[in-house]
């Protein structure tokens, strides 16, 4: 079955794909982190507010996404 197929291109390129995936994973990774942190960061101060202007679709937005099961999220 894998006969014809040439490993060796493989073995060349796999420092070449493991350092973009890698790359790419980390950056990835990093910006999803600090959109996170800031996001849920003023979420966290507008569901701590006075004004219900503020704090009313804050919490909205926490229940709703608490009620979503995670296989839906994922």
């Amino acid at each position: 079955m894998f006969a014809g197929f040439d490993f060796d291109v493989i073995e060349r390129s796999l420092p070449y794909l493991f350092r973009e995936g890698m790359t790419f994973t980390l950056t990835l990774t990093a910006m999803a982190m600090t959109g996170g942190i800031v996001f849920g960061t003023l979420l966290a101060m507008m569901r701590l507010s006075s004004y219900p202007l503020l704090s009313a679709p804050a919490a909205m937005y926490v229940n709703l996404m608490r009620s979503v099961p995670l296989v839906l999220v994922i």
